[in-house]
């Protein structure tokens, strides 16, 4: 992932506190809550509390509860993922180790929140191809809904729609290894919208400032996330094409026809990218994007850069987007992310170790 890219959420270093005695009224007995905060920290449970909750449970917010939810639903798909792959044959089980870092990263962006009386996930306790289709298809369903919050916000929703591409691409992977042939039509990372019926499917908007095309500027309304979202897209989409072009003009004649199919097929994509916004906004096309000093020395290396940057604007701009419109850029997303996974098997959304991909 490039460091430009405005979706990179920082680890966070914050530790939980021990917070003054609070009782929740709903809840009875002793409470023991852990929650995790970021990749590289360890799940806290030093400080329990018996009676309530710690201050950044208490004061947190309806929208930060459910992301340690989702985060709490991540981490007990990762620890059936990772049993399984204990047991499952040497084929099968480094695509399920995968599966499961993925699914763990994915809690440890968001946080985790759980009780002490919750009943632990239930573990595999044999490996069979049934049990993997279970799996793939539990985690495909997680990443095709977006949960549900009050307010709205592109870095969250974009973080939580990196995670729902790179662990449906990761379960596809972990099913592909066990060669079963069947048709399981596993849904697609944000392919079904919460309330999908009361969405509005309006063609999104016009870009309300041409400014908010840097991924740095700060979007303070919250009607303009959806129409920044897809426009920095077809920037990005535009920005390749632009590249692709001068790669074939420049580059070897033998790889001339290979850019060729892939602006064609870029083409297509930039179309139904298009077709999603109002046909009376402006085109973002313009006639040259500015390169780098010495760009045209390294046109294959920038071309492939401009290739992340484009899949990556899509998965925010599916992350972002409700409705139709919101189905058809998924779509789009899914494919593009699904030819950088073929292209490269190192390819990743979310982080891994110490480094990004």
């Amino acid at each position: 992932m490039t460091e430009k890219t405005p979706y990179s959420s920082p680890r966070s270093d914050r530790q939980a506190r021990r917070a003054p005695g609070w009782v929740a009224p709903t809840l009875a007995g002793a409470v023991a809550v852990a929650v995790t905060w970021g990749i590289g920290s360890t799940l806290f449970h030093g400080a329990l509390v018996e009676h309530g909750l710690p201050e950044q449970v208490s004061e947190a917010s309806a929208d930060q509860r459910t992301m340690w939810e989702q985060g709490a639903k991540l981490a007990d798909l990762a620890s059936q993922a990772q049993a399984l792959a204990k047991l499952a044959p040497e084929e099968n089980a480094s695509q399920l180790s995968a599966l499961a870092t993925s699914l763990s990263q994915g809690s440890a962006l968001l946080g985790e929140l759980r009780f002490h009386d919750q009943e632990p996930a239930a573990l595999p306790q044999r490996y069979s191809p049934d049990a993997l289709v279970a799996l793939a298809t539990n985690v495909a369903n997680v990443s095709a809904q977006m949960p549900a919050f009050e307010e709205p916000s592109l870095p969250r929703d974009s973080k939580l729609a990196e995670i729902a591409f790179q662990i449906n691409l990761d379960a596809r992977r972990a099913l592909a290894s066990s060669g079963d042939e069947r048709d399981l039509d596993l849904a697609l990372p944000l392919s079904k919208v919460a309330g999908e019926e009361k969405q509005n499917d309006q063609l999104v908007a016009c870009l309300p400032h041409a400014d908010l095309l840097d991924p740095a500027m700060e979007i303070t309304g919250a009607q303009d996330i959806e129409p920044t979202a897809v426009a920095r897209a077809l920037d990005r989409g535009y920005a390749l094409d632009f590249l692709l072009q001068l790669t074939a003009a420049r580059g070897a004649a033998s790889a001339e026809d290979a850019i060729e199919d892939r602006r064609s097929e870029l083409g297509n994509q930039l179309r139904g990218l298009r077709d999603v916004v109002d046909d009376r906004c402006a085109d973002l096309r313009e006639p040259a994007y500015a390169l780098p000093e010495g760009g045209l020395e390294e046109l294959t290396t920038l071309s492939a850069a401009a290739e992340e940057d484009f899949a990556e604007a899509l998965v925010v701009a599916a992350g972002n987007t409700d409705g139709a419109a919101g189905l058809e850029i998924s779509a789009l997303a899914f494919q593009a992310l699904r030819e950088l996974h073929g292209s490269s098997s190192d390819y990743r959304l979310l982080e891994t170790g110490e480094s990004k991909k």
